[in-house]
């Protein structure tokens, strides 16, 4: 099975300027099979602690008032 390349950035090392562990990539690319390769910076100890960078495209969500409407609380459950 050959999955296409990830077209999103070339090097995410580079975006994000992060250093890995090189004894740790070593050893995780003999345990993941060789097709997902490219996807191993998806799981990165290092990356899943800082955000991505900005962008120009980036969206906003707007919320009307800040806090939830007021109203009973009450149980769902059965106890």
């Amino acid at each position: 099975m050959d999955l296409p390349p990830s077209s999103y950035h070339d090097s995410l090392e580079e975006l994000w300027d992060i250093k890995e562990d090189p004894e740790e990539i070593e050893i995780v690319m003999k345990v993941v099979p060789s097709a997902y390769h490219q996807y191993l910076d998806v799981s990165s100890k290092v990356k899943k602690e800082k955000l991505p960078p900005y962008h120009a495209c980036d969206n906003h969500i707007k919320v009307e008032g800040s806090l939830p409407p007021v109203g009973v609380i009450y149980a769902l459950s059965n106890q």
